[in-house]
This record gives structure tokens, sequence and C-alpha cells, in this order.
């Protein structure tokens, strides 16, 4: 869940927050989560967006970057650090804010919305 692009972005932010505030701060790892989690809420209400992390995702992602299944990877165009899996190829990683999919932003509500021509061409 957390690898496709937009949960990715998601996740990423969350878990940036979280391992600053590890590092700053010396809240339990629960307590570090939990206000993690809400700066996460702000930011992305702050933006009119809808959150796509939940508490328990975000406490999961916790955990697997703990068991080392996950990590934080700098993106080679804007340095931001993007949530990866632990043993993969990441000499020239791109984010997905760099370099988003050809089907980014393109919901099936505009997808429904678009008529046969639309598509076409």
């Amino acid at each position: 869940w957390f690898m496709t692009w937009q949960p990715n972005i998601h996740s990423s932010l969350f878990l940036n927050m979280y391992e600053y505030l590890d590092k700053t701060s010396e809240l339990e790892e629960i307590d570090g989560i939990i206000k993690a989690y809400e700066l996460y809420l702000e930011q992305i209400r702050a933006q009119g967006l809808e959150p796509l992390l939940s508490v328990t995702r975000a406490w999961r992602l916790v955990k697997f970057v703990d068991a080392g299944m996950v990590t934080l990877t700098s993106c080679s165009k804007c340095n931001g650090k993007f949530v990866t899996h632990t043993f993969e190829l990441t000499k020239n990683y791109v984010c997905g804010l760099c370099e988003p999919p050809a089907r980014a932003g393109k919901g099936k509500a505009q997808v429904q919305q678009a008529g046969p021509t639309d598509l076409v061409h």
C-alpha cells in the first residue's frame, strides 16, 4: 500500500514528520506516532485534501521501518525523502512528485465524464 503513487506521498510526508520528531524530541514511540499523525492531518487539511493515511496505517508504517522492511530514500531530483523498500535499488531514485505516473490525477469520475471522443484524442 505504501508504495503506490498517492499513498507513497502521504506515507512519506507522515514518516518524515515522525522521524524528525523521533530525532529532536524525547517522545515515546507511540506519542511520536500520534503527534506526527496530527501534524500530517493538519498539513493535508490545510491543502484542502482528504487524508489517505489512517492512524493504523501510520503505526504499521513505523513498525515496518523498525523491522527494516521499508526506509526513506532521497529523490535524485528534488532531494525529498520518500518511502521505499529497504533493499530496492535507489541510486537514481526519482519520486512520484518529480515524475508522476501517466494516469496521476485521472480518477474514475473524470474518465466517466469524458465522452468517447475525448478518450480517443
